[in-house]
């Protein structure tokens, strides 16, 4: 593997740009209440998620576990635009007591990987970011997660930065339902109009991808990361909104995980 020499080699800045080689569950039939587990430094924090159930003991042995700080990283001789096939789709907005869910209905669209189809189920958010880049933790990260008919999974994940101070389309559109969600554990709201997420990623932006899991209890490994290597702009104010998922607030970022004999490819747009 190739390490991430300097930043000097390449661009590395916050406000869209892209960063080089150089609790709610992803499951969804999977999802456990976030009472179950936490994130804070006690007994249901990360440190101790393998020891709450028999069936997350994966959390603290596994060999595949996300998220990871990426430092080294492996490019990719031939340029791999992503293959996504989303469209509007009729959604709905839920605070599942630890973070936001957006999910559609039926699906959205497919994202391909390697010639197999995964299925857009639905977006939650983490703040701060789960995966980091050098070491740096940025201040929120969207998960697009996906699913093929065997229930396998696929995560596009993307980096949100306050640095440029730039407000985001995304979450401006979603700022209502957040808010109107805010503090209601369990509540769920009718997006008025059709969701389309073709416009949230920058399709000029590189890639990362690795084999990880997901990041909540149980923790199953066999899921397939792709972590857009060009960071979002956002306003402090609209990270801060989910800040407000539930009275007390708390982080919802599992700490960076062992890399283990990984590989870490990069590949660009």
């Amino acid at each position: 593997m190739a390490a991430l020499a300097s930043l000097a080699v390449f661009v590395f800045t916050f406000s869209s740009s892209a960063i080089t080689p150089a609790r709610a569950a992803e499951a969804l039939p999977l999802h456990k209440s976030h009472e179950a587990f936490g994130y804070e430094n006690d007994t249901t924090g990360p440190a101790n998620w393998a020891t709450l159930q028999k069936e997350w003991a994966i959390c603290g042995d596994g060999k595949r576990q996300s998220p990871i700080d990426i430092n080294k990283v492996e490019p990719q001789k031939s340029k791999t635009p992503l293959m996504l096939t989303y469209k509007p789709g009729a959604a709905t907005m839920q605070n599942r007591g630890h973070d936001f869910m957006l999910k559609w209905k039926d699906g959205n669209g497919k994202l391909t990987i390697e010639g197999k189809e995964y299925t857009l189920q639905q977006v939650h958010w983490h703040e701060p970011s789960e995966h980091t880049i050098n070491g740096t933790r940025f201040e929120a990260e969207m998960h697009m997660v996906h699913e093929d008919p065997s229930k396998a999974r696929a995560v596009l994940s993307v980096l949100f930065s306050t640095k440029a101070g730039l407000p985001s389309k995304l979450l401006t559109e979603m700022g209502p339902y957040f808010k109107n969600l805010a503090g209601k554990e369990n509540g769920e709201e009718q997006v008025k109009q059709p969701v389309d997420p073709t416009t949230w990623l920058d399709k000029t932006s590189g890639y990362y991808r690795y084999d990880g899991s997901l990041t909540t209890p149980p923790c199953t490994e066999g899921v397939i990361w792709t972590i857009m290597s060009k960071i979002a702009d956002a306003s402090k104010e609209q990270i801060d909104v989910f800040k407000s998922v539930t009275k007390r607030v708390e982080p919802n970022a599992r700490p960076a995980q062992k890399l283990y004999d990984r590989i870490v490819r990069f590949y660009e747009a």
